[in-house]
Order: structure tokens, then C-alpha cells, then sequence
């Protein structure tokens, strides 16, 4: 089998389990042990020099961040599954462009907020919260939040179809409405979401 995907449940990995589905590609899921230290052995190190998951393999390939995988995954297998706009299309550049926002912007504002403003599993004990640090990450995330009611105000979703586009930010937007993060009114995001969320693919990956 050409791909060979590491992950554990409940992890980043999650979304990039979630664009497999999406391709209908044939791959193998390899789940690693945390509790037995799998993501610390040798051999898979050598695929993820950081021993976090998730990873990929394809042919011998090895890529590891999500974000990266993702990327590859859509540049190579996205445009002939009608997931990812093709070479010299000019939707490519908006399709590039969200994806690294949703994970290098809305990505670490939310968590922040999360660690420091909410009280979650994931938050950090009240006396290492820091205020101001919960204030600056809640306003930067509604400022990004606005910017994505906007984008969606006219189409069902980033590109206008579901596209691999919309996994980064929807895997983390989800992931934050879990512990209890709210959009504040932000109707067309909250529509996009449940769009997302009933995705057959994204429903066999977290069932």
C-alpha cells in the first residue's frame, strides 16, 4: 500500500485522517502506543525526527506536520478527486492561502485562548493563566473569525465546494467548539461548521 498514515485517536491527526477519507485513496492507518513511548522508537523517528504524530509515508517518502501532509496530499492527489484546485488554476492560490491560515493563524489564537480563558481538559490550571494573554488570543481569533463569516457569506463553503481548503481551520474550529469555544454569533461560520461536521468522511473518522 502506498500510504502509510501514523496517528493516534483524538490528536492532530484527526484532520489529516479526515482529508484520507475525503480522497477515497487506499491507505493503511498505523496506530501508535503513547502509553509504550511508539512515537519515541527509532523507526518511527526516523520518519518524525519530533516523535509527535501524526505522520505520513507515500511510496518512501516520509512527511510529518500536519500541515505539510495535508499540502502533499492535496497537491498530489486532490485535483483528480475534485478536492483541490489543479496547477495553473487560480482558485490554487486562495486554496493555499486558507489552508495555511487556518492552521498558522486561527490555529494557534484558539488554542491560546483556550489554554489561558476557558476552562477546559486542555486549560491550563487558573493560577498559570495569564488575562491578558486569554484577551489578546479572543480578540485576535474574533478578528479572524469575522474575516471567515465574511468569506462565507456568499458560498457554502472557502472555495464555493468542500474542498481539502476547508479541513484546516474547520478540524480546529470543531475541535475548540468540543471544550466549549463559541462563535459569538457568527451565523455563516456556524452553518459552514455543521456543513462540515455532517461530512460522511469526517463522521468515520471521529465516530
Amino acid at each position: 500500500m502506498a500510504l502509510r498514515f501514523y496517528s493516534w485517536p483524538k490528536s492532530s491527526g484527526t484532520r489529516v485522517h479526515w482529508a484520507l477519507e475525503e480522497l477515497s485513496v487506499p491507505y493503511e492507518v498505523v496506530t501508535l502506543d503513547r502509553a509504550k513511548g511508539d512515537h519515541r522508537a527509532p523507526g518511527y523517528l526516523a520518519i518524525n525526527p519530533g516523535g509527535k504524530v501524526p505522520a505520513l509515508v507515500d511510496g518512501e517518502q516520509p512527511y510529518f506536520e500536519s500541515l505539510a501532509i495535508l499540502l502533499h496530499l492535496a497537491e498530489t492527489y486532490g485535483p483528480r478527486a475534485g478536492l483541490w484546485p489543479g496547477v495553473g488554476i487560480s482558485a490554487r492560490a486562495e486554496a493555499l492561502c486558507w489552508s495555511v491560515w487556518g492552521m498558522t493563524e486561527v490555529h494557534p489564537y484558539m488554542m491560546q485562548y483556550l489554554y489561558h480563558g476557558l476552562d477546559t481538559p486542555v486549560s491550563y490550571a487558573p493560577d498559570q493563566r495569564s488575562k491578558a494573554t486569554a484577551s489578546y488570543n479572543h480578540g485576535q481569533l474574533l478578528r479572524l473569525l469575522d474575516a471567515l463569516n465574511e468569506r462565507l457569506a456568499t458560498r457554502d463553503h472557502i472555495l464555493g465546494a468542500f474542498s481539502l481548503a476547508d479541513i484546516p481551520a474547520a478540524s480546529t474550529l470543531l475541535f475548540g467548539a468540543g471544550l466549549g469555544l463559541k462563535l459569538e454569533g457568527r451565523a455563516n461560520v456556524e452553518r459552514w461548521l455543521e456543513r462540515c461536521r455532517a461530512r460522511p468522511a469526517f463522521t468515520r473518522v471521529t465516530a
